[in-house]
């Protein structure tokens, strides 16, 4: 079959004011185990911003976007043919299933997504992505949504049921899971442990709707912007902290009776981790969710953690196991235990999808969410 050609948001060259470049690219056939998705609906994440701005770095030219809901249109050799016309969500961790965590159940840290991801290539280390001249164009972590279509591997698409909004599934390939996964996954908090999150983004919002989940009494959000207030307290906070009045640390400390069972820094700021941890009881533990620049360093005192017995753990992507995980995680969502929708602060079309970047740089909105194609 011939290659279809499709819009595409191209990150040629990162630095400081780049815009994404919308163009025609070419994407193949789905190979062996492989399946074809049409983009619905896309999320813009911080993460995608790190990459275009070159925080992070990356093979060039790559399609970015890592957060999306789409239909599976067409199915590579060894993927059953019943697969297509699936609407699924998109994931970043795949698991090859036979590395060391796959086997342990820990697919999120797959070394074979690890080694694809950093070349930015699918499994057999080449790209589905063409420019019209034949120029590779490479995949970010296996997904590539800022596109029409995409190929994944085949257990890289979630299947959903076909009544789920597009605008909040896409939210289960990143954000929401990172801050939900990370209280009922990597901490498995209990009733009646006492939370603080640090950042009230769409990451530390999610946090806190696992922290309600779980009973945990109180949940304390803590965030610079004191507007805030009102949606954190939404999503299932018990108390405010405004971050920007004060000694943060010295109210959480006193709200808890001397320090939370489990604090999240949810802001990717060394900074605030280290007040996330000054903000831990005894014996407690700290969830490092937000991801800085690869070579920052956060200064936490030995003696203190060893002669406290602290814990600072770090939650990649929730501990996610999305077979598993996204549809639990709208089960909860159709029974209105959880609110993927609220996270959702805008819906744009593609087109503007350079402009929608630049408003989730300034901090003021949550997710904005993309259409893409014919989607209403």
């Amino acid at each position: 079959m011939a290659r279809l050609t499709m819009k595409a948001a191209v990150c040629d060259a990162p630095g400081e004011g780049d815009v994404l470049a919308i163009r025609d690219v070419e994407i193949d056939d789905p190979h062996e185990m492989e399946v074809r998705v049409k983009i619905l609906a896309t999320g813009i994440c911080r993460s995608d911003i790190h990459y275009l701005r070159g925080v992070w770095a990356h093979p060039k030219p790559v399609i970015l976007g890592h957060e999306a809901c789409g239909i599976v249109e067409s199915v590579g050799p060894g993927v059953p043919k019943s697969r297509i016309g699936e609407k699924v969500v998109l994931t970043f961790t795949p698991s090859c299933g036979h590395c060391r965590f796959c086997v342990a159940g820990r697919s999120v840290l797959c070394e074979e997504v690890a080694r694809a991801a950093a070349a930015g290539t699918m499994w057999d280390d080449t790209t589905r992505f063409f420019e019209r001249d034949g120029t590779p164009v490479h995949h970010l972590s296996l997904v590539s949504s800022f596109c029409e279509y995409t190929i994944v591997p085949h257990n890289g698409a979630i299947r959903i049921e076909d009544d789920v909004p597009e605008a909040e599934a896409c939210l289960l390939g990143c954000g929401a899971m990172a801050g939900i996964g990370a209280a009922l996954n990597t901490a498995a908090l209990r009733p009646g442990e006492s939370v603080a999150v640090f950042g009230c983004g769409g990451v530390g919002l999610s946090v806190i709707q696992g922290a309600k989940l779980c009973n945990a009494l109180p949940i304390i959000a803590v965030d610079v912007r004191p507007e805030k207030e009102a949606e954190a307290r939404r999503f299932g906070a018990t108390h405010f902290v405004d971050a920007s009045a004060g000694d943060p640390v010295a109210v959480v400390r006193d709200l808890t009776g001397g320090g939370a069972d489990y604090t999240f820094e949810a802001t990717g700021q060394t900074e605030i981790a280290e007040l996330a941890y000054k903000a831990t009881c005894r014996a407690g533990t700290t969830v490092l969710i937000g991801q800085p620049t690869e070579n920052a360093l956060a200064g936490f005192p030995p003696y203190w953690i060893a002669q406290d017995e602290n814990r600072v753990i770090g939650s990649s992507y929730g501990s996610t196991r999305p077979m598993i995980d996204f549809p639990k995680a709208l089960r909860l969502a159709r029974h209105g235990l959880l609110d993927l929708k609220s996270l959702v602060s805008e819906v744009w079309t593609f087109d503007r999808i350079n402009e929608a970047i630049a408003l989730v740089e300034t901090g003021r909105v949550n997710r904005i969410v993309l259409r893409v194609g014919d989607v209403a």
